[in-house]
């Protein structure tokens, strides 16, 4: 399991990324046949809203980010649509830095149609770009890619990798098909 922070570094957010995945099987975890983003089919989907909808468990999600924060010093929190905008908008709150969030496509109206970016940001500062559930990690490192060609540093990250992705995250979480055992 990888653990956002200094790898090999002991963490003393262990009882929480527990609970985190005692929270993910319990609240948020559904077995079927589905069709994740790009296409990879599973037999389990995370909904994650499920989590996000409770303040409480929101608000202890984003105080996991806290070992990142201090180790990247980012100027902005970032979120992705739509869920990483909750992480992002929680993060927020929580440390007092501000937000920008990220679209998958530009709005296309208003006064700043064809941007992918809402809110105040200057080239040069650095992202913490937050993401909750990645499979393929596709559209986060898409978002980061379009923040980095706006002259932005970007470190991105998720909630949950479904191992799939080269992505830091909280926890990698996997199920073997039928099974609804958790693996590290």
């Amino acid at each position: 399991m990888e653990h956002l922070g200094n790898p090999g570094h002991s963490s003393g957010h262990a009882p929480d990324l527990i609970w985190l995945r005692k929270m993910i099987v319990e609240r948020a975890l559904t077995r079927g046949d589905y069709v994740l983003s790009g296409g990879v089919r599973s037999d389990y989907y995370i909904d994650k809203f499920r989590l996000f909808a409770d303040p409480q468990v929101l608000r202890r999600i984003a105080r996991l980010f806290t070992p990142l924060l201090a180790e990247t010093n980012p100027d902005l929190i970032g979120g992705t649509e739509l869920g990483g905008v909750v992480i992002a908008t929680a993060v927020s709150q929580m440390t007092g830095v501000p937000m920008i969030a990220i679209r998958k496509q530009p709005k296309g109206y208003g006064a700043f149609a064809d941007e992918f970016v809402e809110g105040p940001y200057e080239p040069g500062q650095h992202v913490l770009l937050l993401e909750d559930v990645v499979t393929t990690g596709r559209e986060l490192l898409g978002a980061a890619a379009r923040l980095e060609e706006l002259g932005l540093k970007v470190t991105p990250c998720a909630v949950v990798s479904r191992g799939l992705a080269p992505v830091r995250a909280l926890i990698q979480f996997s199920l073997p098909r039928g099974n609804a055992q958790m693996e590290n």
